[in-house]
């Protein structure tokens, strides 16, 4: 029994120590909660909601910008330039829950000028509760702080370096970056050129909401999903970095001798006017001039477009007739000079007056890749500029259809290995390569093949 109570005894000595530890383990963690909570109080500098101010004032020395948002649009108030929406949204998040690091006490004389606090940047941004104030002094030595100030605030803080760097004033980081000031479908017309050529032009009807090529390819089918979804990357588009503001010497960049020229116009009546050109010290970068003035650096592959002509946005295989709904058709070609007629409702193709049957997948297969390789032909390029004549054509097909005018196609040898496509006797702008005549997977091994099984 004694010994039972020794141990008892014991139980609550440990007991009452264990209570006694958690205790003041506890106490210590509510007094460094309440310190850490009067350090954050210290350090929190301002709050406020980001998305209710509707004033920032930028300025250092004699330089002041004053931005004014209405409509949820922000824009300078004396109209010099177009502000940069998301900079500006993007100051408003920064300073709205802004919380310093640490401090370094109370402000004096000396700490003003130690930590560059006495020529400061400046914002100030109003919102319904008031104005707030910051002042941005210089960095640390190890660039992990700058140095600020604060209206209403008696101490000095250091915040992170990155929000510290964008607060800076920079009339460059102010300005509106997008490359064009024009949404798709406030786009009117989009020309390019290069040494004064002019490589490419799509216009966008606001009527029919439907966009087209210069009438001397209106033979050519435009694709209009190539267009939109090109386009829309371009009027989505920011500068990587904004570079000299009011280039004076062409010659800095190589713009005086541009790779190429586009001129965009706006359904307002506007255009903006650029010019690009590529520099070894940028070597990622095309370098854009921007309405004769701005300086700016694009990804080189997000400007491809300027390599574009009327073919990146033609439909490329060209379509002269469907099986389904041809009843006849002929073709002059090496040599040849044939005679089809087309009846798939009973799978027969007579050829030169000779039936054949197309039933068995074999002899279907050998004539369906035969007529695809006359009546669909793979344009590889476009040039509206060449003026060939139709003499003397390598191929000549003519389509009677069910339904509809009979179509005729040429082909007529150009320069190298191309050849120009006419339609109905005119030329379409377009043109093939020879491969589509001859070689393999072309007409040449397909008409062979078809002519084998089909005995003539």
């Amino acid at each position: 029994m004694k010994k039972a109570i020794i141990a008892l005894v014991v139980l609550i000595v440990a007991a009452v120590a264990s209570v006694g530890t958690l205790i003041a383990v506890k106490n210590s963690k509510e007094k460094e909660k309440q310190q850490a909570s009067k350090v954050l109080a210290e350090n929190d500098i301002f709050r406020f909601d980001p998305y209710s101010p509707t004033k920032i004032v930028f300025s250092k020395g004699d330089e002041t910008y004053t931005a004014e948002k209405k409509d949820k649009v922000w824009s300078l108030d004396n109209g010099e330039f177009e502000l940069d929406q998301n900079y500006c949204q993007l100051i408003c998040t920064y300073l709205s829950d802004l919380t310093a690091e640490t401090n370094y006490g109370e402000i004096t004389d000396e700490k003003l000028d130690m930590y560059g606090l006495r020529d400061t940047d400046t914002i100030e941004v109003t919102e319904p509760s008031g104005t707030h104030t910051i002042h941005i002094g210089n960095e640390s030595p190890m660039q992990d702080y700058y140095y600020v100030t604060a209206d209403g605030r008696d101490k000095v803080f250091a915040i992170e370096y990155m929000k510290g760097s964008v607060l800076k004033l920079d009339r460059l980081l102010l300005k509106n970056k997008m490359l064009l000031p024009y949404d798709l479908y406030n786009i009117k017309e989009v020309i390019i050129s290069k040494e004064g050529k002019t490589t490419l032009d799509v216009s966008y009807d606001p009527d029919t909401q439907q966009w087209s090529l210069p009438d001397e390819y209106s033979l050519l089918q435009t694709d209009p999903t190539a267009i939109t979804a090109k386009l829309n990357g371009l009027v989505r588009l920011e500068s990587q970095e904004m570079l000299d503001e009011k280039l004076e010497d062409l010659e800095k960049y190589g713009l005086d001798k541009p790779y190429a020229e586009m001129t965009v116009k706006g359904l307002d009546g506007t255009q903006r006017d650029l010019k690009f050109c590529f520099n070894d010290d940028y070597p990622d970068y095309c370098i854009v001039l921007v309405d004769g003035e701005q300086v700016e650096l694009y990804y080189k592959a997000d400007l491809d477009i300027i390599d574009y002509t009327a073919y990146n946005f033609i439909v490329q295989n060209y379509i002269a007739a469907r099986s389904y709904n041809t009843k006849e058709f002929t073709l002059n070609y090496n040599g040849n000079n044939d005679e089809f007629k087309v009846d798939l409702d009973n799978n027969e193709c007579t050829v030169n007056g000779k039936k054949i049957s197309i039933e068995s997948t074999e002899n279907y297969l050998a004539f369906d890749n035969f007529f695809n390789s006359v009546s669909v032909l793979k344009l590889t390029g476009t040039d509206a500029e060449a003026k060939p004549e139709l003499k003397d054509p390598e191929l000549t097909a003519e389509f009677t259809f069910t339904e509809g005018d009979p179509v005729k196609i040429d082909l007529v040898k150009g320069e190298g290995t191309i050849y120009y496509v006419f339609r109905d006797g005119k030329y379409t702008g377009g043109y093939i390569d020879e491969t589509s005549l001859k070689g393999r997977n072309s007409l040449g091994e397909f008409y062979l093949k078809f002519k084998n099984i089909a005995g003539f």
